[in-house]
């Protein structure tokens, strides 16, 4: 259906009126005729540009993974006013309604249907770390300890104002962490499972995602989803991120998800990997590598490193947090963003299973049998029934 409808609009070639705004989905430059998007987690993400140039998101979320809409709006209203969460701030929760009926461009009353509930938000320059990591990897891009430090201290920063709110994102991940390496901008994108104390949790909410999940997530081996909805829940994943910021480097393995810790590790709060890195980040920066370990072998939020911990480190080291503007952000191009879809790695949400008593109980239909009356039936003579002992038989042969 998605599809379907995307397609008919690129192909159709025209704007569409849509909050105000005259947008049209940009084409794949590698499968003509096909819209630019990203299957990512809960939802699928369509690149939009609007009639000055600036590049848009278009969230549509799977079936039954959709939060409540009051639940959307809130959050916009709940996040902080900084640069960093301007795809929660400055976004759109649209309604049949958004889609206007504008002379010279595109509407349909199938496109109006199907805006119901996606939501519209600013595409913010830069890349994720999962790209830019792997651009680190294979020696395509390069970053000095400055750097890192820069950008470690400002995802830190981050996370200190959504403590400040009361606030957590709770999935922070290499694909919901973007950066700008040439200004050290961070930002976080995907706010689908968004914390504050104020709001009741979703149903429909993720633990986390692979390799950046807490174990105290499990309970008794079960996921759930409770555990994590608290406030200082992003701690545990800041601590990871920071690690692989500041590690990173040509020829690091990459896990299936694009980080470096493995999710089974993370939960027996022990293996080769998690041996390796934190010997690693302690030869680089002992004070760093405690940090890790804290969050290892922590058995709750409040265990990990506060934000004003990791800013301690960073004071040491003499690195500063840098506000960026977006204007300083360069826009990105149609084949950059086509060139990243084409390498990306599905993401690898962890997701709790329902309750047993939310489950609807499917009830098997049997059919009826139908009532047949029996049919007399009648057989041919036996044709033995006569015969007498000692005649001959089928083979003329005398019986004994």
């Amino acid at each position: 259906m998605a599809a379907e409808v995307m397609e008919q609009w690129v192909k159709n070639g025209r704007y569409a009126v849509v909050c105000q705004k005259r947008i049209k989905p940009i084409e794949n430059n590698r499968l003509k005729g096909k819209p630019l998007s990203s299957q990512k987690g809960q939802a699928e993400a369509f690149f939009l540009k609007d009639d000055k140039g600036r590049w848009l998101v278009l969230k549509k979320f799977h079936s039954g993974r959709a939060p409540d809409r009051s639940y959307l709006l809130k959050v916009g209203s709940l996040l902080p006013r900084d640069p960093g969460f301007i795809c929660g701030t400055e976004r759109h929760i649209l309604s049949k309604a958004d889609l206007v009926k504008t002379r010279g461009c595109h509407y349909n009353a199938e496109l109006a249907r199907w805006l119901e509930g996606t939501v519209m938000m600013p595409r913010i320059g830069g890349d994720d770390w999962t790209t830019v990591a792997d651009e680190i990897r294979d020696s395509t891009r390069d970053l000095d300890a400055t750097q890192r430090l820069t950008l470690c201290r400002n995802l830190t920063r981050l996370v200190e104002l959504l403590e400040a709110a009361h606030c957590c994102h709770r999935d922070l991940s290499c694909g919901n962490v973007f950066i700008e390496t040439s200004t050290g901008a961070v930002s976080l994108i995907d706010f689908g499972s968004f914390f504050h104390r104020s709001l009741p949790m979703p149903k429909v909410t993720t633990c986390g995602t692979e390799g950046y999940t807490t174990p105290y997530a499990w309970d008794n081996g079960t996921l759930n989803a409770c555990r994590t909805w608290c406030e200082h829940a992003d701690r545990y994943a800041l601590s990871l991120i920071n690690a692989e910021f500041l590690l990173v480097t040509r020829g690091t393995k990459a896990t299936n998800e694009g980080g470096i810790f493995e999710q089974s590790e993370l939960r027996n709060r022990f293996g080769r990997g998690v041996t390796s890195i934190l010997g690693e980040l302690g030869r680089q920066y002992p004070k760093a590598a405690q940090l890790l370990q804290r969050t290892i072998h922590s058995r709750a939020p409040k265990d990990c490193p506060s934000p004003g911990e990791w800013n301690q480190f960073f004071d040491g080291e003499g690195v500063v947090s840098t506000t960026v503007t977006l204007a300083d952000i360069p826009e990105p191009s149609a084949a950059r963003i086509s060139d990243i879809l084409s390498r990306c790695r599905p993401a690898a949400q962890i997701w709790p299973a329902p309750p047993l008593s939310e489950i609807p109980l499917r009830i098997p239909q049997i059919p009826k049998s139908r009532s047949i009356a029996p049919r007399v039936v009648s057989l041919p003579p036996d044709p033995w029934e006569k015969k007498k002992r000692g005649c001959k038989n089928t083979f003329g042969r005398p019986k004994s």
